[in-house]
């Protein structure tokens, strides 16, 4: 493939944090045809930056980001926050079109949010008991400062509201630029999802195996695993967000059991 202008994404992947978009950039390298910004963990943020900065200084940024890549025809960057921005939709068709192709990979509302936690008590963020932190949410200003706003490492369940995000991307590219997969389908049958995945960003599929990769940013080792009773609680909390993600996008959300 010829280089003749300056080189832009043609594929975003973006979810709710700890919901497995490190795991899809590992396996997405392996196809000869996909090249996806580097480094992605910190991730490359480049449209949620304070200033965000014009389209044209975007595009420079991507140009730049994207200034390795060789012939590979699917370019990505993986930033989840994108996902959750209310700005983001907006900013990345202003810079990169309606062309550009979504894809979000999100997990189970509750367990997520768990392992969230798990990864702010890690980085020595919280200090809180889980449903003490869960209970508390909205009400805590953020820790690591306006600058990183976007971060929002207390927010642990508004996180799951994947309808109103979707909503929000199928509005501005329709349902054809915008794929939502799921974290334990891509753990329950990797070999399918990857085919699906590489065809929606438009490379022939090659065999990808996840289980071959293992553990991907472990959160554990931090608490014990989550509380039962407090678990079925919040399932019950969050079953109304759940029931209309699944209205929202079609998906089949058998696996997270609701």
């Amino acid at each position: 493939m010829s280089r003749s202008a300056p080189l832009r994404p043609t594929f975003i992947i973006g979810g709710a944090p700890r919901s497995g978009t490190t795991l899809l950039c590992h396996l997405l390298e392996r196809h000869p045809d996909v090249y996806i910004i580097q480094p992605y963990i910190p991730e490359p943020k480049i449209l949620v930056r304070d200033p965000p900065g014009s389209p044209e200084e975007c595009l420079r940024r991507y140009a730049e980001a994207l200034a390795g890549a060789q012939a590979q025809r699917a370019l990505g960057e993986k930033t989840s926050y994108y996902l959750e921005q209310e700005h983001a939709p907006g900013a990345i068709a202003d810079t990169l079109g309606g062309d550009v192709r979504m894809l979000f990979i999100v997990r189970e509302p509750v367990r997520r949010a768990y392992s969230n936690y798990l990864w702010s008590r890690k980085n020595g963020l919280e200090t809180l008991p889980f449903d003490e932190a869960v209970r508390l949410e909205g009400m805590r200003p953020n820790p690591l400062g306006a600058a990183r706003a976007y971060a929002r490492p207390f927010d642990y369940l508004t996180r799951g509201d994947y309808a109103t995000f979707a909503e929000r991307y199928f509005r501005r590219f329709g349902p054809d630029r915008v794929k939502f997969v799921l974290y334990e389908d891509l753990e329950l049958r990797p070999t399918g999802i990857m085919e699906e995945v590489q065809r929606f960003i438009g490379v022939p599929p090659i065999p990808m195996d996840a289980q071959s990769l293992g553990r991907i940013n472990p959160a554990r080792g931090v608490d014990g695993p989550l509380d039962p009773g407090i678990e079925r609680r919040l399932r019950a909390r969050m079953a109304p967000a759940v029931h209309r993600f699944a209205a929202v996008s079609g998906l089949d959300l058998t696996a997270w059991g609701y």
